[in-house]
């Protein structure tokens, strides 16, 4: 009986020596040949080995799916397109923070913010972090137009600067003549919504979206801004209607 617990009592130290030498960091020698650790410390408390993220792959992924949750100064500015638009910007700047500023140049093409100054007014005026540009309506079809458009497009790039931007394409009823490739031609995928894949129910005109659509739009629009774009802010979308008009600047067509 004696013998026998003696030999349990020796299996009990040398089974807290295992234990306790699986969960320390140094390993032991014994004439130059390591002792394999046992596995009864991860049995115990489980796998404690560190795990290591690469600080570079990580950057890279938070640069791909960040998104920018700050509050945002936007800019909403071009044709008459965003008539209705504006109204669900409204709701979506309500519901995430943002503060909006919208301008509808009544008839305006991208010749006439291209040869005037009227974007730079409004850029100093509003000082936007975040400029949503809806242009070319008026421009479907216009012949020849890349070559005749694009410096005006040009100079409203660098108008805009390094400001974040989103330039949305014209709501097409038809095809048109080269305005969306001029579009995408300066300002990239990655900047540019393609709004003539869209349908639209649309007012008799048969060209401006009724709200019901120029809200499925703006929603359209959001969900790019966020998962597709270059600069992705905050849009999550509304959980209600917001009250209260758009802050808004009406400008008449240019008579020149």
């Amino acid at each position: 009986m004696k013998n026998s617990l003696s030999i349990v009592f020796m299996l009990l130290i040398v089974t807290v020596i295992l234990t306790v030498y699986s969960l320390v960091s140094p390993k032991l020698e014994v004439a130059g040949v390591e002792i394999k650790k046992s596995e009864i410390g991860t049995f115990l408390v489980g796998d404690t080995t560190p795990i290591y993220i690469d600080a570079a792959i990580e950057h890279e992924v938070s640069k791909k799916t960040g998104i920018d949750s700050s509050s945002q100064r936007i800019l909403l500015i071009g044709d008459s397109m965003l008539e209705q638009f504006r109204w669900r910007l409204r709701d979506y700047c309500a519901e995430n923070g943002h503060e909006m500023q919208s301008v509808i140049w009544y008839s305006s093409q991208t010749e006439w913010y291209g040869i005037s100054d009227t974007l730079k007014y409004f850029i100093n005026k509003t000082n936007p972090t975040y400029i949503i540009l809806i242009l070319g309506a008026n421009e479907l079809f216009v012949s020849n137009i890349i070559a005749k458009r694009t410096p005006y497009v040009k100079h409203i790039l660098e108008q805009i600067g390094d400001i974040p931007f989103i330039w949305v394409g014209p709501p097409n009823w038809r095809e048109d003549t080269g305005i969306n490739t001029l579009i995408v031609n300066n300002v990239g995928t990655r900047r540019y919504f393609p709004s003539k894949n869209l349908t639209f129910k649309r007012y008799a005109d048969g060209a401006h979206p009724k709200p019901e659509s120029a809200f499925m739009w703006m929603d359209s629009v959001a969900t790019f801004i966020m998962q597709k774009s270059r600069y992705p802010i905050l849009l999550n979308t509304p959980t209600k209607k917001y009250s209260g008009s758009p802050n808004t600047t009406i400008l008449q067509p240019w008579k020149r």
